[in-house]
């Protein structure tokens, strides 16, 4: 079983090319850095051109990735002047994902930080097949930020579908976000669901199986939703004004089947808020099965 004792992740990695479009995620990065006092780690990748105007740059080779990391350290001195954060640059050359992936690596523990928009690299990490690349790569867990930042995390809300990478998502943000309330949201199909299986019922089970930090259990608001999951989960998000979402992924949880299948696209557009995504440990030989596969 877990330790159930809050927890502090080690450091923050912050995927950017620090354009006014990634002005989210790096105010959350920034955020989360002061709430925990961690270091961060701010990744700019040097990828396809996604503007005609860096079209000349990427064609120019060495010369425009130098002229590129030049314009990107000069534009992280502006941004963290007198900062007291603990901050660090890097640099990255190839497609985003799989530079991502590599940085990552090199940070066991840390929370990776990107944004959500549909028209750059960075911002495509939810649709497609990226999501899929990252959610089951990533040995740590993915914030996906969307909305701007008005102060810290205080709606929180963990999706279950009673699967255990459900019940680490719940475990990892009550460790994260110690003494703040928590809603644990399962949605159902009426017609799928077992006469002799009450779904209110099996929610309290799977939360008494949780390994929580003390005092946690009475902050948890167990709520169910009644129709198609995603659906549910998205309007739940909007009436409630959910700050952040956790989803525990699994190859064999309906979860994931919903981020990587056919209705990814519009699950991950219509939760309109910050989105936490958390995988299981990888079982020695599971990488290499999902290669297979």
């Amino acid at each position: 079983m877990p330790d159930p004792s809050p927890t502090t992740p080690p450091g923050l990695l912050l995927a950017t090319d620090l354009s006014a479009r990634c002005d989210r995620p790096l105010e959350r990065a920034k955020q989360l850095a002061d709430e925990f006092s961690i270091p961060l780690v701010v990744l700019t990748v040097h990828d396809a051109p996604q503007a005609p105007g860096d079209v000349l740059q990427w064609l120019d080779g060495d010369a425009g990735r130098a002229h590129q990391e030049r314009a990107a350290r000069e534009e992280f001195a502006r941004e963290f002047a007198g900062s007291s954060l603990q901050v660090a640059q890097r640099f990255a050359t190839g497609p985003a994902p799989a530079a991502i992936l590599d940085s990552a690596a090199t940070l066991p523990g840390a929370i990776v930080v990107a944004g959500a928009s549909q028209h750059d690299s960075l911002g495509d990490l939810l649709l497609g097949s990226t999501v899929e690349k990252l959610a089951r790569g990533l040995a740590q867990p993915l914030l996906v930020v969307r909305q701007r930042v008005r102060g810290p995390y205080r709606r929180i809300m963990v999706a279950t579908d009673f699967t255990p990478a459900a019940a680490l998502a719940l475990e990892t943000a009550a460790r994260l976000f110690p003494g703040r309330r928590i809603t644990v949201f399962h949605a159902h199909d009426a017609d799928t669901l077992a006469p002799d299986a009450p779904p209110h019922a099996e929610l309290i089970r799977f939360l008494d199986g949780c390994a929580l930090p003390p005092g946690a259990r009475e902050l948890v608001d167990p709520v169910i939703g009644e129709g198609e999951p995603a659906s549910q989960l998205a309007r739940h998000v909007v009436d409630n004004s959910i700050d952040l979402v956790v989803l525990g992924l699994h190859e064999e949880s309906a979860l994931m089947r919903l981020l990587t299948g056919s209705r990814s696209e519009y699950l991950l557009q219509a939760v309109v808020c910050d989105t936490l995504l958390v995988r299981p440990p990888v079982r020695p030989g599971e990488d290499d099965e999902n290669e297979k596969t």
